[in-house]
């Protein structure tokens, strides 16, 4: 009988699967000493590094052209519209005409000009603080509050501008750390306008602060401001007091709970 060949196509897959698989476990394991290396950890690090801050920056740029751009564009847009006007009226204003009709540049008006445009843009600063406190005015104002107020302190120093005076007092009596207040007496420009419209005058801080006479005092008082001690701790949103008129009380007053009258200081 004839012998018939042999198959060796079995053993041969056997032998690649075998190698195959030798070669995927000296891999797994070159690859964990690798990671367990320092060399490894560090790699690792500087990849999560960088794939956090790719990120951080992509999410930005969505922060910027969803949120920002649109905004600074609009803004944009009215600087380069304003400043273009601001030019023109500029070369109407700064030239005058020689004895032959030609326009000549003024160093005097520009001069004019350039002072016409600070106090013109100091002009919209204050009519811009007046509009935005406006609001916040009519929301939280007290007229004719009656409340027992016993200090003013003049707090204006070298870091701040304008003259500043904070006066302390209570809502009730007996006076307790739950219902003190205190206010501030500024010469803002929202203050300055209240008092042209209200008193005929500009509003001076002093003597404001000064109707409050360093004893316990019955007062009625107009004042704007929420009173809430962790914005003033946090923020110093204190409330204003923009008008007083205190008379000062006497032991038996104090202990007795007669309430104010205006009609005591007048």
């Amino acid at each position: 009988m004839t012998e018939k060949p042999r198959d060796d196509t079995g053993a041969l897959l056997d032998g690649i699967d075998k190698t195959l698989s030798d070669f995927k476990a000296k891999t797994y394991q070159a690859k964990k000493a690798y990671d367990q290396s320092d060399v490894g950890r560090a790699q690792r690090e500087l990849t999560a590094l960088g794939r956090f801050w790719s990120q951080f920056v992509r999410s930005c740029g969505w922060i910027y052209a969803t949120l920002i751009a649109p905004v600074t564009w609009r803004i944009y847009r009215f600087v380069r519209w304003a400043f273009a006007g601001y030019r023109k009226l500029w070369a109407r204003c700064v030239y005058a005409k020689d004895a032959y009709g030609d326009p000549v540049f003024s160093k005097a008006r520009g001069g004019m000009m350039i002072i016409a445009t600070i106090a013109t843009c100091y002009l919209i600063y204050g009519v811009a603080t007046v509009a935005v406190t406006l609001p916040w005015y009519l929301a939280t104002v007290r007229h004719n509050e009656q409340l027992y107020l016993s200090n003013s302190q003049n707090i204006t120093t070298a870091h701040i501008e304008q003259e500043v005076h904070e006066v302390y007092g209570c809502e009730t009596l007996p006076c307790t750390e739950q219902n003190t207040v205190t206010f501030r007496v500024r010469a803002t420009w929202f203050n300055e306008v209240w008092s042209v419209l209200h008193h005929g005058s500009l509003f001076y801080p002093g003597y404001v602060a000064a109707a409050v006479s360093p004893v316990l005092n019955r007062c009625v008082i107009t004042s704007y401001g929420i009173r809430r001690k962790f914005l003033v701790r946090a923020w110093e949103l204190y409330p204003d007091l923009v008008q007083v008129e205190c008379m000062p009380t006497d032991a038996s007053e104090r202990d007795s709970e007669k309430k104010i009258d205006n009609r005591d200081y007048r």
